[in-house]
């Protein structure tokens, strides 16, 4: 008997390797890819009609860079709801239902992470934005009170508070898309467990 067969049958299902080798990677990193990158189109998209100036050159590399980055979060979003669906429905999803019910774990799963990574990003453009010299205080010349900089940065958040909202929208009606799109090429099975031979 080889080395490699004794160490596979003396391996307990209840330890970390046998938990991992039960977790149906052809699910988990495609979804996972394929929402990070949708995702990450979003973010830049919004980024660049409002983001900070800064931050919108080069749109190609950063949603690259971005979206790589944030996989490793989205690999974790999917592998929980995943696990978490293994764990309420059993081990092979029979019913439509159960099948809707794990995708709509992941999209929700993936929309939480995407929603957090767009409010990070327009936290951080907002105080790039604000950060910015303006020009000196005056009158507005309607009410005849408040200062530009201060009208400028409430203009300023408002903006961003919206994007994140209409953003979030995006993100949600993107990733229920594409998780239906993959169930439907899976011919509507989404496996969450690997089949053991």
């Amino acid at each position: 008997m080889s080395t490699m067969s004794l160490k596979a049958s003396t391996e307990r299902p209840g330890t970390l390797g046998g938990r991992l080798s039960a977790v149906p990677w052809l699910t988990v990193v495609p979804l996972a890819v394929l929402l990070a990158y949708a995702d990450g189109f979003w973010l830049i998209s919004l980024r660049g009609a409002v983001g900070s100036i800064e931050r919108t050159q080069e749109p190609f590399l950063s949603w690259l860079r971005d979206s790589t980055l944030a996989l490793p979060i989205f690999v974790l979003a999917v592998l929980g709801a995943v696990t978490l669906a293994a764990r309420w429905f059993g081990p092979v999803l029979r019913k439509p239902k159960t099948v809707v019910a794990t995708a709509l774990m992941v999209v929700a799963a993936s929309t939480l992470v995407g929603v957090a990574t767009l409010a990070a990003s327009s936290a951080y453009d907002y105080q790039l934005q604000s950060s910015r010299p303006q020009m000196a205080s005056t009158t507005h010349p309607h009410t005849g009170t408040g200062s530009v900089p201060d009208q400028h940065q409430n203009a300023s958040l408002a903006l961003q508070v919206r994007s994140v909202a209409y953003g979030s929208g995006i993100l949600l009606v993107t990733n229920l898309a594409l998780v239906g799109w993959v169930v439907a090429l899976r011919g509507g099975r989404l496996d969450v467990r690997k089949n053991r031979e």
